[in-house]
């Protein structure tokens, strides 16, 4: 959800792209196989950037698949019939990979929403590697059916567009990969789905709950 450096410039040809001393390549991330995203080639060791990111450097959190986000994805692609032939939103949508298992399970239209304009660019880019048309947008349309989020609970900001959302009677289903000092919703996870972030960098977690409101 992160906004990019001053005068960063938005994405050269895909396979150009580096990020974190890596290049992209289209990659299938391991707990949705049957999807394909532009992504970070090879490891990263984000103990040698930390550096580099804490004194104001672009977190590029689009060009990992996050665990939260595979989970959620491998449930939609799961369960069709809670996006099927509704408008969805994907929100903090990073790699949208999440957005694109919505497509691809049926929903009518499909919004990426992330504020990082490169997560935009990709959100597109990746939609149409998987045949699918999603939308990229800095906003949550004003009207939409489902809200789906991936490990946002982190961020106070999107914890409470979320809230308000789902305190406003949206129909939503997020996932959580349980960091410590996130928000926790009170009631019982509605599944734990397995799922590690690709290319791992966030070790040791495995697994997000699948929360659903409204």
């Amino acid at each position: 959800m992160n906004e990019p450096a001053r005068n960063e410039p938005l994405a050269k040809a895909p396979e150009h792209e580096e990020v974190l001393g890596r290049f992209l390549a289209i990659q299938h991330p391991p707990d949705v196989p049957e999807l394909r995203l532009w992504l970070v080639a090879g490891h990263v060791d984000l103990n040698a950037r930390c550096e580099e990111l804490l004194e104001g450097g672009y977190a590029p959190f689009w060009a990992f698949c996050w665990g939260g986000g595979q989970a959620l994805a491998r449930y939609v692609l799961d369960h069709p019939e809670i996006v099927s032939g509704k408008t969805v939103v994907d929100f903090g949508a990073g790699s949208a990979v999440v957005a694109i298992a919505a497509a691809r399970a049926g929903a009518s239209r499909v919004v990426a929403v992330d504020t990082d304009p490169k997560s935009r660019y990709f959100a597109e880019r990746n939609a149409a590697l998987n045949g699918v048309a999603v939308e990229a947008s800095a906003t949550l349309p004003e009207r939409y059916d489902v809200l789906l989020a991936s490990d946002v609970f982190y961020d106070f900001e999107a914890t409470r567009i979320v809230r308000e959302a789902v305190e406003g009677g949206r129909h939503a289903y997020i996932s959580d990969a349980g960091r410590p000092g996130s928000y926790r919703p009170t009631q019982e996870p509605l599944a734990w789905v397995s799922a590690r972030t690709f290319p791992d960098v966030d070790y040791p977690i495995a697994s997000s709950a699948i929360y659903r409101f409204g």
